[in-house]
Order: structure tokens, then sequence, then C-alpha cells
């Protein structure tokens, strides 16, 4: 159950990473959106959640600009509908609509065929807390130094590592805008742990390249949420950079 009102601290990067020439992830925060950008310091803003509230990373896939176009749209269009969103089902309906708009795009520009985007994502409202996704972009919810993952991951299962490393693949079964013929199915439940509450969302370019110890780590030794979030953006960037790389650090009280 979520706590009528209150308000969420928002710490946020987004950066195209140390190999990609451009960054195809975008994020939302309420009526805030980032895209294309390359950010190197988080910046923080602070919602009050009177009315609807939606958080979100989006990992825009196709390459060339077509990732880019798919993850930019999806923010805009949720940052567009936050205020609205009252429910799940809510929000069901506006990844489905989001799915939707991004293939009727590539269908009129042949050039964009199969661009799509991940998303993960929280909406927060007076009625309770809940996360989505679709793609491997992931919700983790904060639990004193434990993170727990609520997002399901649209990607084969995969044997675990024998070196204790991240275990990763390309492959997803389904996205916004590039699941082809296939009925897109958006991951959406409830978070049921009572305010006051901590989440982390971020793109594959985090977790595939730091384990989920290494990032509690990390978020407890900061000492602040800008110093965490730009402490895992670090620890990316050393591992390699590979892919873009986009943070989310939210705290609902």
């Amino acid at each position: 159950m979520g706590v009528a009102g209150g308000e969420v601290t928002v710490t946020a990067l987004t950066h195209r990473g140390a190999v990609r020439s451009a960054n195809e992830d975008a994020v939302v925060m309420g009526a805030l959106t980032v895209a294309s950008a390359n950010m190197t310091l988080p910046a923080r803003c602070v919602l009050p959640v009177t009315e609807p509230v939606i958080l979100a990373v989006a990992d825009g896939l196709g390459g060339h600009a077509a990732g880019e176009i798919a993850s930019e749209h999806a923010v805009h269009r949720m940052a567009e509908m936050s205020p609205r969103l009252a429910s799940p089902d809510d929000v069901d309906v506006l990844l489905k609509n989001i799915d939707e708009e991004i293939k009727d795009h590539a269908t009129q520009h042949t050039e964009f065929s199969g661009m799509g985007t991940t998303v993960a994502g929280l909406l927060l409202n007076t009625d309770g807390n809940f996360w989505f996704n679709v793609g491997d972009s992931r919700t983790y919810r904060l639990e004193g130094t434990r993170l727990r993952q609520l997002s399901e991951d649209d990607s084969p299962p995969l044997p675990p590592s024998d070196d204790g490393k991240p275990v990763t693949t390309n492959f997803i079964t389904q996205s916004l805008g590039g699941s082809g013929s296939t009925a897109m199915v958006p991951h959406v439940g409830r978070d049921h742990e009572p305010d006051p509450s901590a989440w982390l969302m971020c793109s594959d370019g985090l977790s595939d390249l730091v384990t989920v110890a290494e990032m509690e780590r990390i978020i407890a030794e900061a000492g602040s949420d800008e110093g965490a979030v730009h402490g895992l953006w670090q620890t990316a960037m050393e591992a390699g950079g590979r892919d873009n790389i986009s943070i989310m650090l939210a705290r609902r009280v």
C-alpha cells in the first residue's frame, strides 16, 4: 500500500557509454523527459505525488537513429499521459498504444524497420506504487542495502556464471515496437511494500556489466543518491561501457 500524496525524489543519469557514438536511451520523470543526452553528472528533482507520476528508463533498439526515435517517442508519450494514469490497467493500455505507434512509424518509414525500445519503470499515485516493464531494462526495489528485482526480463534464461560476473544476452523476446507480429504483453504489478520506498531503474548498459552485489555496495557506500548514481555509471564505464547507460534512483516518502 502506498501513502496518499507525499513526494518522490528522483536522481537520474543517461549517457552514451564508452563505445557507442550516440545515446539511444531516454528517461522520463513525470512531465520531464531526457533523450539523446550525454550526462556525466546526475540530475535530481523532487516531484509531488498529488497526481500520478510515471518514472521510467527506455533503451532504444534498432541501430542508427531508429532506437533513438523509439525511446524518445516512448518517454514523451509517458510524460504526456502521466497525470491520467490511475491504475495498472492504464499503464498496460498506454504501453500497448506506444507499441502500435512505433510499429506504425516503422511501417511508414522503411529505413526504421525493426525499431523498438525496452522500458522499465514505476507509476506512483495515491493508490500505491506499481512497477512495469517490457524487455530487459530493470526495476529493483531497494530494501535496506539489498536490491530485489521487481521487473521480469524478456530474455532467455542463462546458466549461472562461473566467475561471478553478470551473464548477459543481446536477445530479448519482446519490446515496444520491435516484437514483429507477436503480441506484446507488458509486465505490470503492484509493489505491496509500504512507503517510504526506494527503487533503482536501469537499462542493461548497467545491469549487463555490474553485478547486483556490486550495485548494492556502491549504493550503500555512496553517502548520497547523486553519489550512488554517479558511482554506478562510473563502474559500468570502467567495466567497458559497451552500451548506453541509464540509471534512475527514486525515493518516495
